[in-house]
Parts: C-alpha cells; sequence; structure tokens
C-alpha cells in the first residue's frame, strides 16, 4: 500500500508551451472537466431514476499575471485569431512549491489562446498592473 504525500502549497505557476516556460502566474482557474448526465425515467419505477454518462469536456484555463516586458502572449493570441490549428501547440501549467521545486504539472493537448486582456492602469492605486490570458485546450493529463 502506498503512502499519501502531505498536501503542498503553490508559490507559483508557469505556462510551458512547446516545452518552453513562456510566462509565470499568480492565479490559475478552469482545470476541470465535467460531463454531460442523462436522467432515465423507467415507467412505473416512481423511487429511482437511470443515470448515464453523456460527453465529457475540458474547461478553459484563465491565468493572470503581473504585466511582463514581453508581448509574447499577445503576440500568440493574435497568430491564432483567423482559427489557424497550426497554431495550437502542446502545453503545461506547471505549479512550484515554496522552495522552487514542481509541487504538480498539467499537461494540456492541443492547446491556443482564445481571449487576452491587457491591464486595468490606475495611477491612484498601488496594484500591480495584470495580465489574463484565457487558453482552450482538448484534454489535460495529470503528473
Amino acid at each position: 500500500m502506498s503512502r499519501l504525500r502531505d498536501p503542498s502549497g503553490s508559490h507559483f505557476f508557469a505556462l510551458e508551451i512547446d516545452g518552453v516556460e513562456v510566462a509565470h502566474f499568480l492565479q490559475c482557474s478552469g482545470i476541470r472537466t465535467t460531463a454531460k448526465v442523462f436522467e432515465i425515467e423507467e415507467g412505473g419505477v416512481n423511487d429511482f431514476v437511470h443515470k448515464r454518462v453523456g460527453e465529457s469536456k475540458w474547461e478553459n484555463v484563465t491565468l493572470r499575471a503581473a504585466t511582463q516586458v514581453s508581448h509574447a502572449l499577445f503576440d500568440w493570441r493574435e497568430r491564432c485569431r483567423g482559427g489557424d490549428h497550426a497554431n495550437r501547440m502542446s502545453g503545461a501549467i506547471v505549479v512550484y512549491d515554496i522552495s522552487g521545486k514542481v509541487a504538480e504539472r498539467f499537461d494540456l493537448v492541443e492547446v491556443w489562446p482564445v481571449r487576452w486582456k491587457g491591464p486595468d492602469p490606475d495611477s491612484g492605486g498601488s496594484q500591480l498592473a495584470v495580465e489574463e490570458l484565457e487558453i482552450a485546450h482538448e484534454g489535460v493529463s495529470v503528473g
């Protein structure tokens, strides 16, 4: 019997595209999958409903980070605007712990950016300028 690992915190996330880390992020959401459920009622059976699994889908992943000097994420989004499948790539969300070691890795299949949002400048505040990237993909493997 294997021993359970202690949970680890996450310090930051990296987006890896085709094996190269392209950006570090402070927030990541949307690594999830859902399946459609079909409910089938059987005639004469009033206390039970059969449930059958339908198609599954992966949610888009949203990443938020302090704006970086590089425009690589925006440029990638621009290359994919016309629905060009040639710009789909392999990707990964790599989670690092506080010591800088890889805590978890989520490998993504056929990744492409579907939305990029630039910072909302505010000279009256002291917050970091934050950009947001939403990526679509066709599946995740955890490793």
